[in-house]
């Protein structure tokens, strides 16, 4: 089954942008480590019922001087503020993956080019194959899908740092994109139905990429609306 199961933020700055969402939604927290292979550094920030946000930005300008892909494409997507960059599925079968990738004459990644590295040495986890990969599924506002079979260590489980905030998320209710349901469908092929992805789907009709997302929390719904990723 192929259900949400995060988004992902990039900013210019990793500790701003998650304060201001933790000040706004008042929902704490947790350190998501970073990617030695691509510079980017993460922050993770749970919706509850196993989505969460993680923000990233480029902690390892080296990787700008050195003209590192990633590092370069993240810049200029936050060159006029925070955008929505990755709108990510998960299924707990690995079949569902390979059809995905077939479909979009791909091959699946085991894991993110480079590697990761949890600030918590004992919340390290083997890599998580995925498809299609960034550049043939963000960088185009479109999802990629994650195998993800056990929830039991799901990174919106992590402790929340204190003092970042006490609000807590009770999953999301919805989110907004670009372009129309036919659209998702098309990119989704027959591995899932657009309608049936744990959320309700509203299609603005603009450029494809995520613009909205609503979720519900301890103090009542709420909704974070940033730029979607730029074509």
């Amino acid at each position: 089954m192929i259900t949400l199961d995060h988004i992902a933020v990039w900013s210019d700055n990793l500790y701003r942008t998650t304060v201001e969402l933790s000040r706004q939604t008042g929902i704490g927290s947790s350190d998501g480590g970073y990617f030695p292979g691509l510079g980017l550094g993460q922050k993770i920030i749970s919706l509850g019922n196993y989505v969460y946000i993680e923000v990233e930005s480029i902690v390892d300008h080296r990787m700008i001087r050195d003209r590192g892909p990633m590092a370069l494409e993240l810049e200029r997507q936050t060159d006029s503020g925070d955008c929505f960059a990755g709108l990510c599925l998960r299924t707990d079968s690995m079949d569902e993956i390979y059809e995905f990738a077939r479909a979009h004459g791909l091959t699946p990644m085991e894991g993110i080019s480079g590697g990761k590295v949890s600030m918590v040495p004992s919340a390290d986890k083997p890599p998580i194959p995925h498809t299609p990969d960034f550049w043939n599924s963000w960088r185009t506002g479109k999802p990629n899908i994650y195998y993800v079979p056990d929830l039991s260590r799901h990174s919106s489980l992590a402790s929340v740092q204190q003092g970042t905030g006490d609000v807590q998320g009770a999953g999301v209710v919805s989110i907004e994109i670009g372009g129309t349901e036919a659209n998702l469908q098309a990119w989704l092929g027959d591995v899932a139905s657009a309608r049936e992805l744990g959320v309700d789907v509203t299609y603005n009709g603009g450029p494809d990429g995520l613009y909205a997302v609503t979720f519900d929390s301890s103090v009542g719904p709420q909704t974070i609306r940033l730029n979607p990723i730029t074509l």
